[in-house]
């Protein structure tokens, strides 16, 4: 950590600038962060380019409305960096094969828009999501191209600092990065957008260390998993903690044999009802109700009532749905009637709101994109499944996956890319090749 601190304070010290500046005045931000987009463009600085957009991403995350700037600036930051790349098109890779596995989704995303009766905000979130999954694998297969593997390990290792400094903060301000409740939530807006960063991070750590087996030192894994495994716990998100130890227990299962992870997937799914109807029991069984928040699962949450609200509204656009943005469109007009019975917030959960704003057969495509790539990524990485359960069982009481413009889907996006990116493969092989010839192996 600190030699990526030494070797990029310029970068970090730029971001801390937009930061203050932000706080202090939203029009002089926009210019300095224009400006400085411009500058990076010019000096070819690809990677800090991603990495701000990443930034931006987070700060627009908090529910502190002193960088609400950074709500408003990402929407122009993806704009710049699609406008860059392309305008660098020589310079740039080829469209990516995760792009095109996700193109029938985007072309059904953008016909939902004519039924939307939201069009302009329609427009705009099915606009941003082409984008990041443009912009994604186009600056980070550029960062690899010009920094070797080093631009993946500087990209985790940048994610890591954004969580510590959430300690950072607690340091300075005490109490200032816990939600009510009394759990950690660090820079982020809550406890569970934290567990989810947490669980996504500690995923493209091993995925990365799989691809590029030179890539860490040991402790270089030790600086990068035990903040982070620390916030996990102190988030106390239940979803997220749960990922995790799946993402953990199927790579161990597919690393013994693909066929024998498959037959362990599909006797979970098996259990999963029994499990879910005895949840209760075994939490306390373990002797872990309090941490898992056992009150809530007893009493039920709002997200049950966004559920049904959700799946009752389906019915109405069972097989297209209406459009990005329908369901903010929904929970609003509906918004007094959720709130009665406890509810507030969206839908809380990735498939059905991709099933409520593109229907069916949105969310079919949208799923064949996510397992086309990821099967194509297992011919190069035994974590390619497990990666896929941690995140379809994230996904599941949350819909981060649903929206573009959160540092959550940025990070899901880096872990596809890594998977399906040809070049990487070249030089995990090229690496071996090395190792295995190198004085010290003969």
């Amino acid at each position: 950590m600190l030699r990526f601190l030494a070797e990029n304070r310029g970068t970090i010290f730029l971001f801390l600038i937009w930061y203050v500046v932000g706080r202090l005045n939203t029009p002089i931000f926009f210019v300095v962060a224009s400006i400085s987009i411009i500058l990076m463009w010019r000096k070819l600085m690809f990677m800090e380019l991603f990495l701000g957009f990443l930034f931006v991403l987070t700060l627009s995350d908090t529910i502190n409305s002193s960088t609400d700037f950074a709500k408003i600036f990402k929407n122009v930051y993806i704009l710049a960096l699609t406008a860059i790349a392309l305008a660098e098109r020589e310079r740039f890779p080829k469209i990516n094969r995760m792009y095109l596995y996700f193109l029938p989704f985007i072309l059904l995303a953008l016909v939902g828009v004519f039924s939307s009766p939201t069009p302009i905000l329609a427009v705009q979130k099915t606009l941003s999501y082409i984008l990041l999954i443009f912009v994604v694998p186009q600056f980070l297969i550029k960062s690899f191209n010009d920094n070797g593997s080093q631009a993946i390990k500087d990209f985790i290792f940048f994610a890591v600092l954004l969580i510590l400094t959430g300690f950072l903060l607690e340091l300075l301000n005490p109490g200032y990065t816990y939600a009510r409740g009394g759990r950690f939530r660090g820079v982020f807006g809550n406890p569970n957008g934290l567990g989810i960063f947490a669980s996504l991070v500690i995923a493209l750590v091993y995925l990365a260390k799989d691809i590029f087996p030179q890539l860490f030192t040991k402790k270089d894994l030790r600086v990068l998993i035990i903040p982070t495994v620390i916030s996990l716990i102190m988030a106390g998100s239940r979803t997220s903690i749960i990922a995790v130890l799946i993402f953990f227990l199927f790579a161990r299962l597919f690393k013994l044999s693909p066929i024998f992870g498959f037959v362990a997937f599909l006797g979970v799914l098996i259990l999963t009802e029994v499990v879910a109807t005895n949840l209760v029991g075994i939490i306390q069984l373990l002797g872990l109700s309090e941490f898992f928040r056992i009150e809530t699962l007893e009493g039920g949450s709002g997200r049950q009532v966004a559920w049904l609200f959700a799946w009752e509204n389906i019915q109405s656009n069972f097989w297209f749905g209406r459009g990005f943005a329908f369901d903010e469109w929904l929970m609003v007009k509906h918004q007094d009637a959720l709130n009665d019975l406890g509810h507030q917030g969206g839908v809380h959960n990735t498939y059905l709101q991709i099933w409520l704003n593109t229907g069916i057969i949105g969310l079919l495509l949208f799923l064949r994109g996510i397992f086309l790539n990821i099967i194509n990524g297992a011919r190069k990485s035994r974590l390619a499944f497990p990666f896929l359960w941690l995140v379809m069982f994230s996904i599941l009481p949350e819909s981060w996956l649903a929206a573009s413009l959160n540092p959550f889907s940025i990070m899901f996006f880096t872990g596809l890319t890594l998977l399906t990116e040809e070049a990487f493969k070249v030089s995990r092989v090229k690496n071996e090749l090395k190792v295995e010839s190198s004085p010290m192996m003969a």
